[in-house]
This record gives C-alpha cells, structure tokens and sequence, in this order.
C-alpha cells in the first residue's frame, strides 16, 4: 500500500508539474520590436509611448524589447509614411501615435497611405487645453476678453495639420477671433519658451503636456490662462465634460456658449470641430502596418488589451498623466480608421479653408 501510495503521489506531482509547464513560445518572445513615434523626442506623445511600451513589452513575449524610434514631420505624416512604405511587415515594427487620417480625407500634399488600411491594434483618448498670455490686449480680466481683441492674435504650433495645431486654430475660427499661425515649433519645451519670450501668445497642448509643461510654470506664475479645454465628441455632438481641470477651464462647446448667451455654434467651422473632436482625439494609438499578418496582430491586440487592465500600468499611467486611461481595443477601434471619411460637406469645407491658410 505505501509502495502504491508513493508511486500515485509521484504521478501526481509529475501532472501538477506538466500543467504548469509554460506555452509554447510565442512570436515576441525574445525579439526587438521598433516603436516609430510619429512626432518629436521632447514633447508627451513620446513620453506617453515610453510609459505604455514598458508595461506593454512584458504582456507581448518573454524578454521582448520594445525600443522608441523618434520621425517626427508634417503632424506625424512622415512617421506613418515610414511605416508603410519602409517598416517590414513583419510584425516587428509598429507606430505610437495618431495616423492623422484629416490629412488623407483632405488630399494634404506628402500622404501617401491610407488609414484604412492600417492595423489599429488600439487607441486612447485625450483631451487638449489651449492657452493665452495673460498680458494680451493690455490684460485679460476673464477668459471672454479673447472676444474683445482688437488685432490679430499670435499663435504658435508644431504645424498646419497636426492635432495641436488644429485645435489652437480652429476654436478661434469658430468663435471669430483673428489671428496669425506661427507654425514649425517640434516640441512642447520650445513652445513652452516661445510663450515665455512673447514670440507666441496663444498654444494648445494636449493633457500630458499641460502637466509636464504649463501648469506649474508659466499658468502658475500667472504669465498665462488656460482658455477651455477639447474633449471626445459622441455621435450625438456632445463632448465628455471631464473633471481634470479647475472649474474655470470649461469645454470649448460650453465657453462658446457661455460667451454668446447660450446660442450653439454652428457654421463650416463647427462642423469642423465636430469632425476633429471626433475621430482626432486618440493620439494614443498603436498601428501595424498593412501585410502583417492576423496572428501577430491578434498577438499585438492581446497584449495591449493586457497592458490597459494591468494596475501597474493603471497606476503609473494615472500618476504621470493625471487621468485614467481611456482606451478603444482591437475591433472597438476600427472606426477611428476605417469611418474617418464620415464628415459632412460643410465640415470637409471647413478643415480645407483651415488648412489652407497661408503661412506668414
């Protein structure tokens, strides 16, 4: 009975042990996978792809490495141009950041791929804040003086069709403000110290950029006001009022209509907005390129999926950004890409007079 006894526990260990026994390998274990960031080294799209490819990289394989690669131009056009022309398709180079579809959906000259036909692995929402120097017209006693000034305003971005250009152009467009771009500043130190030496009076900034860059220097010594705030847009047009800022900073729809006595806005440039509010608020995003077959981007998929929900990851991603992530995964994702022609003849019109403006 002992003999039988001995040999039945040998055989259970020998099971429990089978059964904990790893998976097979999978792809990513082991490799190197290259990170195209479509926009420069300094500003928070690339600290943002940093933070999320650390967590990401332990979800994706056994001691896989995930390594950022900086080809920041033309609002993160000739990052996506890399990906699809030159990237392998092998499942080892991917992009974090946006795929500027606004710039296809408008023929913009140096496009030369379709979002549509790219892998979106996963995407996450931001919202943006845009800023005025305080000493602008004299001095500004509240945030509705913007309404009051009397010469163009000067504002400062990274170029004409990035996100951040958009939205610090576009509400002033909405609201009748006039102004003149200054675009070619890479990253948010430079525009941080534009605003400082009054080269600039006016930027937007998304999120990670507010808090890295702006509230605690140049909003807190008083130099500037943050204006309102841009946030996702639902199918209905209603923004996501998010309690991130101080109750002074409202939604750009909100400011709007406080300013005009509750009257919506509307026109070629609302239409506009919408659209832009819409499918340009998740720079967070993760894309393959065409060819890379359905294996590795399930792969790539579970892997984000894993990252979103990991506390770790949770945790340093609300401590550095001071929100909570906000991601669409694999399929929930698709009509960030695949619906981004879905605008309006007003609102198609309007982002053409935007991003026809000539530069001074």
């Amino acid at each position: 009975m002992l003999k039988r006894t001995s040999i039945l526990m040998a055989a259970g260990a020998a099971m429990a042990f089978a059964g904990a026994a790893p998976a097979t390998a999978g792809f990513y274990d082991g490799k190197d996978v290259t990170v195209i960031v479509n926009a420069g080294a300094g500003g928070g799209l690339t600290r943002t792809g940093r933070l999320f490819t650390t967590h990401m990289k332990k979800h994706l394989g056994k001691d896989t490495n995930m390594v950022i690669k900086n080809i920041a131009g033309g609002g993160g056009v000739k990052g996506m141009n890399f990906l699809v022309e030159k990237a392998k398709k092998d499942g080892l180079t991917i992009l974090w950041g946006t795929p500027n579809a606004m710039a296809k959906l408008l023929g913009l000259p140096g496009v030369r791929y379709d979002p549509k036909t790219l892998n979106i692995i996963g995407a996450g929402s931001t919202t943006y804040v845009s800023l005025i120097r305080a000493d602008v017209g004299g001095g500004l006693k509240n945030r509705a003086d913007l309404l009051k000034l009397n010469k163009p305003l000067i504002i400062g971005g990274r170029s004409t069709t990035d996100g951040l250009g958009i939205f610090a152009r576009l509400p002033m467009d909405v609201l009748g403000v006039k102004y003149r771009y200054v675009p070619g500043y890479n990253a948010q130190p430079k525009l941080n110290a534009a605003m400082r030496a009054k080269e600039i009076q006016s930027l937007t900034t998304g999120h990670p950029g507010y808090h890295a860059f702006y509230k605690d220097t140049i909003l807190k010594s008083g130099e500037a006001l943050a204006l309102y705030y841009h946030s996702p847009m639902n199918a209905s047009g209603e923004p996501a009022r998010l309690p991130l800022y101080d109750a002074a900073i409202k939604n750009f729809l909100d400011f709007y209509k406080e300013a005009h006595g509750g009257k919506e806005p509307s026109g070629q440039m609302w239409e506009a907005y919408k659209w832009f509010a819409t499918y340009a608020v998740h720079p967070f995003g993760i894309y393959a390129p065409p060819g890379v077959d359905a294996a590795k981007v399930g792969e790539l998929r579970t892997a984000f999926a894993n990252t979103v929900k990991d506390p770790a990851f949770v945790a340093a991603y609300s401590k550095r950004l001071r929100a909570k992530p906000n991601f669409l995964i694999g399929k929930d994702a698709e009509y960030l890409v695949k619906n981004y022609d879905n605008i309006s003849a007003d609102g198609k019109a309007g982002l053409k007079k935007l991003t026809a403006r000539k530069k001074k």
